[in-house]
């Protein structure tokens, strides 16, 4: 592995993460699918949040194991160290700050982010970089990484009912309801059509 290589990957994954993350906020929006769901933001919730940035953080580390061909399990290990640091640094910031302005700010939420991009790749760089021996926890972090993938992946449908997966713009938990209302009123429309056939085969 070429140190200098992966010093510049480290630091410019910080920023990389940040852009994944601001694309994947808006990609539901432009293309509703049970795809695009799986990876990006479905509603305004902090869980939601949580989940583009590890979603581009995941994405970039495994280009960056490509690219730069470090320790594989050192590497696995310091990554989900810094992926968890990411994702409780978010609420925890969020909710901290909320506490006093009683409602969301923009360039609040987006320091926020960028923030615990940062602070992802420093832990993990540190962890990697650091004495301690790493592989011996690889499994636990390989069982911890997939439990975390399958949250990602099923939270977004199924939700829990808790402050966390509540859409902080419309109170409500998974899909965004406009999806769904369309869908209604689709069915709404055929079901209309069917009892007005039947009314004027019975006249």
């Amino acid at each position: 592995m070429q140190k200098k290589l992966f010093l510049r990957l480290e630091i410019a994954g910080a920023f990389i993460v940040f852009i994944i993350a601001t694309l994947l906020h808006f990609l539901y929006d432009l293309s509703p699918s049970v795809l695009t769901a799986l990876f990006a933001s479905v509603n305004e919730s902090i869980w939601e949040h949580i989940k583009i940035f590890s979603v581009a953080f995941i994405f970039y580390s495994f280009v960056e194991l490509l690219w730069a061909r470090p320790s594989f399990k050192r590497f696995v290990v310091a990554k989900t160290v810094g992926l968890f640091a990411q994702g409780a640094f978010i609420p925890l910031a969020y909710y901290s700050y909320t506490f006093f302005t009683q409602k969301p700010v923009l360039i609040a939420d987006l320091l926020i982010g960028f923030t615990g991009s940062v602070l992802g790749f420093l832990v993990s760089y540190r962890l990697y970089k650091g004495n301690g021996e790493l592989e011996k926890y690889f499994l636990t972090a390989l069982m911890f990484l997939f439990l975390v993938l399958m949250c990602l992946m099923s939270f977004s449908f199924f939700p829990p009912k808790a402050e966390l997966f509540r859409d902080v713009v419309t109170g409500e938990y998974g899909i965004k309801a406009n999806i769904i209302d369309r869908g209604a009123v689709h069915l709404q429309a055929n079901t209309n059509d069917v009892l007005l056939r039947n009314m004027m085969s019975q006249s």
